[in-house]
């Protein structure tokens, strides 16, 4: 990609102004650094606003190093360049993606947290249900107790003595008492008369006879008496048995009823019971959601070694490219950039290696430059992006930066040189570099 022209109209300060654009080296000069900016911010808008930030950070717009002593400028190139490693330009598709399954992820998990809610919610409600029959089934169990000592009590109970047939023993001793009396009155006053008649006859005394007459009287009377007597017994045991027959109907009726719910309440115990033997081997097996999460996981586990695979190949990439235009802007003085695991950097220069410490701020600045032209490098290698570079060469020695300008023309590649100075396009004149230049009033 090559910015040709800018054609800018009320963006910003800037109102109507156009400029244009060569395919290789611009100097875009300005003592205003708010309208260069305004410029900047315009070509950030129009043309790269479909890039990643990290892309447009690293490989399109560079600023300069704003540290106020070298040791400030050291960690702040060993925290580009451990930054720059993780930022691969496949890894950020893969980041994209990681956090788009991360978010997939929280949905199902929420979803599969509230379907475990749920299911336990229904486990526990089998269990209490599972309880309350139980004990409802203790209750029958109970009553049936309490029937069967009561059949036990009016001697119903198979292997007793029959109540009913106690009661009809009774009822016909009382029968015949009552029967026995009767038989007995009626002879005693048939011999009364009899004896009233003999005596009449025989005496010819009404005293006598009316003894007599009075004797069998009494007698007939005692017999009634006691014959009433019995008739009440025999009426009072009819009584009896018919209470007998109606509580035995009822205690029947009800064991009758009890039986029937406590095989209810079995068969809807065995159901349920049956119903969480399901729960509980189905809470073995993975629900939908919870095989999503699986896959989820695995593709998650499957991008973090990519992104590492990637992270490790781009900063080995990064170190090489470093190297190598350090090597040619320092004219082989310096050789290769190295960063260990605890990000620590370090420089071969001829046989030995110098940690950053014990380099000049101008080595500095131009191992900074090199990092960030590999970075724009191997970020932007499927299309080849325009850079921006804003006032990074202050601290510059004029070697330093005369080497930098002859290796930009080199590459030819389109670069933006934003500057408030001067010197730039001096140093391009003098090293008979072309150019555009262009120059905000």
């Amino acid at each position: 990609m090559i910015i040709r022209h800018l054609n800018i109209k009320n963006f910003g300060t800037i109102n109507d102004r156009t400029l244009e654009f060569s395919p290789g080296i611009n100097v875009l000069y300005g003592e205003n650094e708010n309208e260069r900016t305004t410029i900047h911010t315009y070509i950030k808008s129009m043309f790269f606003k479909d890039i990643s930030e990290a892309i447009s950070d690293n490989a399109v717009f560079v600023g300069p190093l704003k540290s106020a002593t070298e040791q400030d400028l050291i960690r702040e190139l060993q925290k580009f360049m451990a930054g720059c490693q993780g930022t691969g330009d496949g890894a950020m598709d893969l980041g994209r993606a990681m956090q788009m399954l991360k978010m997939s992820r929280k949905g199902y998990q929420v979803q599969a947290e509230r379907k475990q809610k749920e299911t336990e919610q229904e486990r526990q409600k089998l269990l209490t249900k599972m309880d309350d029959i139980r004990n409802e089934l203790n209750e029958i169990q109970k009553e049936l107790v309490q029937i069967d000592e009561k059949e036990g009590s009016l001697r119903m109970r198979p292997g007793d003595e029959s109540g009913e047939i106690i009661l009809d023993e009774r009822m016909a001793e009382a029968k015949a008492r009552r029967n026995g009396f009767a038989v007995g009155m009626l002879i005693s006053a048939f011999a009364g008369i009899l004896g009233l008649i003999l005596s009449a006859i025989i005496a010819d005394s009404i005293a006598v006879s009316l003894t007599v007459a009075v004797a069998a009287a009494g007698l007939v009377g005692l017999c009634g008496k006691q014959q009433m007597k019995y008739a009440r017994e025999f009426q009072k045991r009819i009584r009896m048995k018919k209470r007998w027959i109606s509580r035995q109907e009822k205690l029947k009726c009800s064991k009758e009823s009890l039986r029937q719910d406590c095989d209810e309440k079995e068969t809807e115990l065995r159901n349920i019971q049956e119903e969480y033997r399901e729960y509980e081997e189905n809470s073995c097996l993975p629900t939908s959601e919870e095989r999503e999460l699986q896959a989820l996981n695995m593709a998650m586990e499957t991008i973090e070694r990519l992104s590492g695979n990637i992270h490790l190949q781009f900063g080995r990439r990064l170190q090489t490219r470093t190297s190598q235009i350090l090597r040619e802007v320092t004219g082989g003085k310096y050789q290769d950039v190295l960063m260990d695991a605890a990000c620590h950097m370090t420089v071969t220069a001829g046989d030995g290696t110098v940690a950053l410490e014990h380099l000049s701020r101008g080595t500095l600045e131009l191992i900074y430059f090199a990092m960030r032209m590999a970075a724009g490098e191997l970020l932007c290698q499927e299309e080849s992006l325009p850079m921006i570079l804003d006032n990074i060469f202050g601290m510059y020695e004029e070697e330093d930066l005369a080497a930098v300008l002859r290796w930009m023309y080199k590459e030819k590649r389109q670069i933006i040189i934003s500057t408030c100075s001067k010197r730039e396009m001096e140093l391009l004149d003098r090293e008979e570099i072309p150019c555009q230049k262009l120059i905000l009033s």
